[in-house]
């Protein structure tokens, strides 16, 4: 801990001089900024060390998180009730067929008026309750109703795609026209990284394995992101990856990082390898001139052609 609080002092003293360099105010924001910007230049061994004894997620986000998780739960939790209440119903009915079953064995049988009439009476109870279980399946399903729109409401306005635990593409796209602003407004750069696996040269058995595939890929780069960043899955195998304050040059190092981790923990191979061509980087830096959706797609652009690079380096 000695050591690590030297490297963090030394860390802080880098971060004020930054701070006064750019005549910045060292407000918490931007203290976090160049405290994740300077971090990035070390090495991953004290980065590692740095992580596991700092809280890296925003809480107001992680509620958001666990909110939404709850209304799936509350969905999954409905359908249940209204399966238990299906089910219910089904067995009544069942009993009253085998009722009306017991009844006309005991018509045949003209010396049992006495249990007819006992009969006659469990009948009358259990259509009243029969009469009161469909009411009750009626509001079951109009409440299932409400519930399943309440769902589909809050889906369409959420932050996350909960299966990944990144934020979505929607939601992505406004966390990018902000750092587009930001960057017109001030001196500092940003980039925009995008990351896919080639899954034309990884055998894969089905769709569930390409789909764990790429959950892992997402828990991979979540969790070696700084704080400052925000990763979101674009769709087709495809993580967009905004880097604050970060030039081309930290980017690339940020691109090195995350090829190595990578390696490491999908295809199992040591660092000293040479870097895996099913490994698709992109990097571009938020251009002014150009909207959010073009800056998307620029860096789309660039990390397909750093695959044809491969492709053209492997012939």
């Amino acid at each position: 801990m000695h050591n690590i609080k030297n490297d963090l002092d030394t860390i802080v003293d880098e971060i004020i001089k930054e701070l006064k360099k750019n005549d910045l105010p060292p407000i918490p924001e931007n203290f976090r900024f160049y405290f994740d910007k300077i971090l990035e230049t070390k090495n991953d061994d004290l980065r590692q060390k740095i992580t596991a004894i700092s809280p890296r997620s925003d809480q107001n986000l992680h509620n958001e998180f666990e909110y939404e998780r709850s209304l799936n739960q509350g969905t999954k939790a409905v359908k249940l009730i209204l399966q238990q209440g299906s089910s219910v119903y089904k067995n009544t009915t069942l009993l009253k067929k085998i009722i009306q079953n017991k009844k006309n064995s005991m018509i045949a049988n003209k010396n049992h008026e006495t249990l007819l009439e006992v009969t006659a009476s469990v009948e009358n109870v259990l259509d009243k309750f029969l009469v009161s279980l469909e009411k009750q399946s009626t509001v079951i399903k109009e409440l299932y109703g409400t519930a399943a729109s309440s769902i589909k409401n809050a889906k369409r306005s959420s932050l996350y795609n909960a299966s990944l635990g990144v934020f979505n593409k929607k939601y992505f796209i406004t966390l990018i026209e902000k750092e587009r602003e930001s960057c017109i407004n001030s001196s500092y750069e940003s980039a925009l990284m995008a990351i896919s696996l080639s899954f034309d040269q990884i055998e894969l058995e089905d769709k569930k394995a390409h789909a764990n595939l790429i959950r892992d890929l997402a828990g991979i780069l979540s969790n070696a992101l700084r704080r400052s960043d925000s990763i979101a899955y674009y769709g087709d195998g495809i993580f967009s990856i905004l880097l604050r304050h970060t030039s081309d040059e930290l980017a690339e190092i940020a691109a090195d990082r995350f090829h190595r981790l990578i390696s490491k923990s999908i295809f199992l191979e040591p660092e000293s390898n040479p870097k895996n061509q099913n490994i698709r980087i992109g990097i571009v830096q938020i251009d002014s001139c150009l909207n959010t959706e073009e800056i998307l797609e620029q860096s789309i652009e660039a990390m397909n052609s750093t695959a044809s690079d491969n492709d053209l380096s492997d012939s």
